[in-house]
C-alpha cells in the first residue's frame, strides 16, 4: 500500500523557516560570545589582584578614621626615684617596688562625635622603660569639671589638685603598664562645648586613645596590643564600662580584655536621687542639666528641678569653677543635708521615692539619662567593681545596683568592697577609712592581681555566683 505524504501548507513552511532563522541566530550569538571572552580574558590585560595584606590595609584605612595623632608635646623622662616620690604623694604607704624610668607625653588625637571623626582630645600617656611590650591601662579621670581650664590634662598637683592623677596612674606605669589618660570631648576646645555623662562620647575618646598611642614614638614597639583594659575612676567608671559595651562595633579591631570601675558611675539617675538623700554631689544636677539640655537638644523643665537663685544662672555656674570649687558655687552636703537649697522641693520627693522615671514632669530628663545607663548588655570581657563602703559621693548601693544588673546580663563581674585600708591612710583620712577617692589607692594591688590573672589566662573571680 502506498503511502502518501501530508501535504506541506504555508503554515509548515513559516515554522520551518522560523526554526532555521532561530538555528542561525543562536550560532551567530555563541560565536560573538565567545569571541568576547576571548578578548576579556585572553588577550585584553588585567591588573593583577592586590596582596591580601594590602587589602586589609586598605580596608582599615577606610574603616577606622580615629585616634589619629593631631599633635604631641616634648616628652619627659622621670626617675625611678622621682617616680616613687611622685606616687608617695597620694600613697605614702606605697610599697611595690620601683625599678623603671617612666616617660610621660601629652598629646592630642582625634576622637569621634557620631557627626564628626576629627574632634580634638587630649591625653597623656605613661611609659615606663624596658624593651618588652607592655599591656596598656586605660585610663579615664573623674569629675574635675567642664569649663576648659578644668582639665585634667592641666592638673598641677601643687596649685590645683583635684585627684592628682599623675601619682596615681604613675603606680601603674612603675609596674609595668604603658598608661593612656584622657581628657574628655570639648574639654581645651573652645569650639565646643564638654558634654558632661554622655557615656558614648565618653567611650568613644578612651578606645580612641588606645588607638592612638600606637602611633607615637615613644610607644613604638612597646605595646602589647593583645592586652588592653578599660579602667576609670566615678564619672570616669562609666566611660570604662561603656567602652567594653560599645568596643565590638566601633572599636573591633583592638583586643580589650576587661574593664573596671573605681567608685564608678553606674546610674546617672540614681547619682541625681542620691544627692537628694544625702550624697555629697549637690552640683551634679546642673553638669548633667547643662550637658545633656545641649546633647539631646532638649527643654527640660530646669525651674522644676532647681530652685529659681539656681534655675537662672546654672549655665553660668557649671563654667565657673572647677571641682577643688564647687563647694563655693553649690553648698555641699557635708555634715547635712543642703540638697534643698538646689533641688525644688517636689523634685526632691519624686528623687527620693525614684519617681523621677514615671513622673510626666520629669520624663523626658529620666529618659535621656537613662540612656547612659551601665550594665544593661552582656560582654564576653570580665568586669571588675572597686567600692569605698564610706564613699559619700558615688553611695554603695549604686554599685551593688550595677553589679546586679551586669549578672542579670550573665556578666562575668568580680565587686570588691573597701571598708579600711592601710594605703587610704593619709593627714586628711588617719583612720584609712575608705571613700570615695581613697577607692583607688585601696583597690590598687587588688586590681593588678586581677589583671594579672587576666594576662596569664586565669580565672577571676565572679561574685555574680
Amino acid at each position: 500500500m502506498t503511502k502518501h505524504r501530508k501535504p506541506i501548507t504555508k503554515y509548515d513552511l513559516r515554522q520551518r523557516l522560523i526554526s532555521r532563522s532561530l538555528w542561525t541566530i543562536l550560532i551567530v550569538e555563541v560565536i560573538f560570545v565567545s569571541t568576547l571572552l576571548v578578548y576579556f580574558y585572553v588577550i585584553l590585560p588585567r591588573p593583577k589582584p592586590a596582596p591580601a595584606s594590602a587589602v586589609t590595609k586598605i580596608q582599615q584605612k577606610k574603616e577606622i578614621k580615629t585616634g589619629k595623632i593631631i599633635s604631641e608635646e616634648s616628652a619627659r623622662v622621670f626617675s625611678a626615684s622621682e617616680v616613687q616620690r611622685i606616687i608617695s604623694q597620694t600613697n605614702k604607704r606605697f610599697d611595690s617596688p620601683v625599678n623603671v624610668e617612666v616617660t610621660k607625653q601629652t598629646f592630642v588625637f582625634t576622637t569621634s562625635d557620631g557627626t564628626k571623626d576629627d574632634v580634638p582630645v587630649y591625653a597623656r600617656v605613661y611609659l615606663p622603660s624596658g624593651n618588652n611590650r607592655k599591656p596598656i591601662f586605660a585610663f579615664a579621670p573623674g569629675t574635675s569639671g567642664v569649663a576648659d581650664s578644668c582639665s585634667a590634662s592641666l592638673e598641677d598637683p601643687a596649685k590645683k589638685d583635684w585627684a592628682n592623677y599623675d601619682s596615681l596612674l604613675m603606680a601603674y606605669a612603675s609596674q609595668g603598664y604603658a598608661v593612656v589618660t584622657i581628657d574628655y570631648e570639648g574639654m581645651r576646645d573652645s569650639s565646643r562645648q564638654h558634654h558632661f555623662m554622655v557615656a558614648e562620647l565618653q567611650a568613644k575618646a578612651l578606645l580612641d586613645s588606645v588607638r592612638a598611642i600606637s602611633a607615637l614614638a615613644i610607644t613604638k614597639d612597646q605595646l602589647d596590643a593583645d592586652k588592653v583594659f578599660s579602667a576609670g575612676y566615678s564619672e570616669g567608671g562609666q566611660a570604662a564600662y561603656w567602652a567594653d559595651q560599645i568596643k565590638d562595633d566601633y572599636a573591633p579591631e583592638l583586643n580589650l580584655s576587661g574593664a573596671i570601675g573605681f567608685a564608678p558611675v553606674t546610674s546617672v539617675e540614681e547619682t541625681l536621687d542620691d544627692a537628694t538623700r544625702g550624697a555629697n554631689i549637690n552640683w551634679f544636677g546642673p553638669l548633667v542639666l547643662a550637658s545633656y539640655g545641649d546633647w539631646y537638644k532638649a527643654s527640660y523643665p530646669v525651674d522644676k528641678i532647681l530652685t529659681s537663685q539656681w534655675a537662672k544662672t546654672y549655665l553660668q555656674d557649671v563654667q565657673s569653677s572647677c571641682i577643688d570649687g564647687f563647694s563655693k558655687t553649690w553648698p555641699n552636703n557635708t555634715g547635712s543635708n543642703r540638697s534643698g537649697e538646689i533641688y525644688t522641693s517636689e523634685f526632691i520627693k519624686a528623687a527620693k521615692d525614684l519617681n523621677i522615671a514615671i513622673n510626666p514632669i520629669y520624663a523626658g530628663f529620666s529618659a535621656d539619662m537613662a540612656k547612659n545607663i551601665v550594665g544593661s548588655t552582656n560582654t564576653s570581657r570580665p568586669k571588675l567593681i572597686n567600692q569605698g563602703i564610706n564613699d559619700n559621693v558615688i553611695l554603695l548601693s549604686q554599685s551593688q545596683h550595677g553589679f546586679e544588673r551586669m549578672c542579670v546580663q550573665s556578666n562575668i563581674v568580680t565587686f570588691k568592697k573597701y571598708d579600711t585600708s592601710p594605703y587610704a591612710i593619709a593627714n586628711t583620712n588617719p583612720t584609712g577609712s575608705v571613700g570615695h577617692y581613697q577607692t583607688m589607692n585601696a583597690s590598687f594591688k587588688d586590681t593588678l592581681a586581677w589583671m594579672q590573672n587576666i594576662i596569664s589566662q586565669k580565672p577571676v573571680p565572679n561574685s555574680c555566683k
